[in-house]
């Protein structure tokens, strides 16, 4: 977004466009996920929150590196002691400081430093899973408006061939014309329903493409180990998920400020040395100092108290979070594994209902000719072999998606997938 000044001196706003996308001949699985992560905001937020943490470590090292600054003044200055009075009308010097010992406040702070910074990388592993399986999700809802298009044309198909017998039958007179239109009534609203699925597949598309950055008709099939996952509710591996390792290391954090806190009741002793150089209307001397200091609060008021119970309170806040998550994962997959298996056996229901139906189609087509059966037998034997056609698909589809609702809420879903969450810088983000 960019700033303008119009005729009038007002600011003006320069929005950006929005994200270009391109036809792409065939659209991999994992090439829509590492596109995804290419344009998505929220991956680019968690990655540029690292760095914040990493700098705030290195500021918290900071603190038992030499702190040297230097300083001066100009202006009239006047001292008085037992040795007499003394004038000056400038000074500048330069000043260490080392810190010493402060029982524990800098290394508290550095090591809260040190787990915010490992919440932060595993909230990007966290986001990158989260945001592959929404990626998928939309992949697989292009996949199944796809599917039940390509069932409706099929029926479509073998409506239309339904007609031709009827068209023939009623030449011949065998049967009434009644019987043509009553196909055509068929085939009209058989064709409503092919059009509603291209709709929802362009629908679909447009979902996918707005994550990824590309339009394809040509998605290949999802991978089956997905389907052959090991799936328990009774062991979840609570600690190789990232979001239940972020709490975590939050949880840390929380209690390394409390020992931050705690140390604020003890001293701090550092070394200070200093040169400064003094201009009086005598002439100018410099004084040196190496001092050994040493401070140490005896009263403020019980906000040192109230620190700590601060800090208690947040590491309190922490573990709970840890449990949520947990609980989180327990639902996400308990929610999916039974999803996966209601699914499994509806689309083993239906496959068994459409193959009978088929049987059943080929016998009732037979007997059409012979007369023993009314068109009403055919066409709805017909719809029936679309119902089950549809049943089958949408089941399947559905038992796809409880697959990877499963693998995405025990953080499994993309290394089934073979995309790689480096861990050794963890800002580095998986590349094309």
């Amino acid at each position: 977004m960019g700033v303008n000044l119009n005729v009038y001196g007002e600011e003006t706003f320069q929005w950006q466009t929005a994200p270009g996308e391109q036809l792409q001949a065939q659209l991999s699985i994992k090439e829509a996920i590492l596109r995804a992560f290419a344009r998505n905001p929220k991956i680019a937020q968690a990655a540029a929150q690292i760095r914040v943490g990493k700098a705030n470590l290195e500021e918290a090292e900071s603190a038992w590196f030499p702190q040297i600054s230097l300083q001066g003044n100009v202006g009239r200055s006047h001292r008085t002691d037992s040795a007499g009075s003394l004038n000056s009308n400038a000074a500048g010097g330069v000043n260490l400081k080392q810190l010493l010992y402060d029982f524990g406040k800098t290394g508290g702070s550095i090591d809260e430093q040190e787990n915010l910074t490992e919440a932060y990388r595993y909230g990007l592993y966290d986001t990158l899973n989260q945001v592959g399986m929404q990626t998928l999700q939309a992949y697989l809802q292009v996949k199944r408006y796809q599917a039940l298009a390509q069932a409706a044309q099929r029926n479509l198909d073998s409506l239309q061939s339904v007609q031709e017998m009827a068209n023939l039958r009623s030449e011949a007179g065998l049967s009434t014309q009644s019987d043509v239109l009553q196909a055509q009534t068929r085939i009209a609203g058989m064709n409503a329903s092919l059009e509603q699925y291209r709709a929802q597949t362009r629908s679909a598309q447009a979902a996918l493409s707005v994550l990824t950055g590309v339009v394809s008709d040509n998605l290949p099939d999802l991978p089956e180990d997905l389907m052959r996952q090991n799936i328990s509710l009774k062991s979840l591996p609570y600690e190789q998920n990232n979001a239940v390792r972020a709490a975590q290391a939050k949880q840390l954090a929380a209690e390394q400020r409390i020992r931050q806190a705690q140390a604020q009741h003890w001293p701090t002793v550092s070394v200070q040395a200093g040169r400064t150089r003094y201009q009086n209307d005598n002439g100018d001397y410099w004084d040196d100092e190496v001092q050994l200091v040493v401070d140490a609060p005896i009263y403020q008021g019980g906000a040192v108290s109230a620190r700590v119970d601060a800090a208690e309170g947040d590491r309190a806040s922490a573990r709970a979070d840890v449990e949520a998550s947990k609980l989180d994962i327990n639902q996400r997959a308990a929610t999916a594994w039974a999803d996966l298996t209601g699914a499994q056996q509806r689309q083993q229901a239906g496959e068994q209902q459409l193959n009978s139906a088929e049987r059943a189609r080929g016998v009732y087509r037979d007997e059409y000719r012979l007369s023993k059966r009314s068109l009403n037998d055919l066409l709805s034997i017909e719809q029936d072999v679309f119902q089950a056609d549809t049943s089958s698909i949408t089941a399947r589809y559905d038992a796809w998606d409880a697959a990877v609702r499963y693998a995405g809420a025990v953080d499994n879903l993309l290394d089934m997938l073979g995309i790689e969450r480096t861990r050794m810088t963890g800002d580095t983000l998986p590349t094309l």
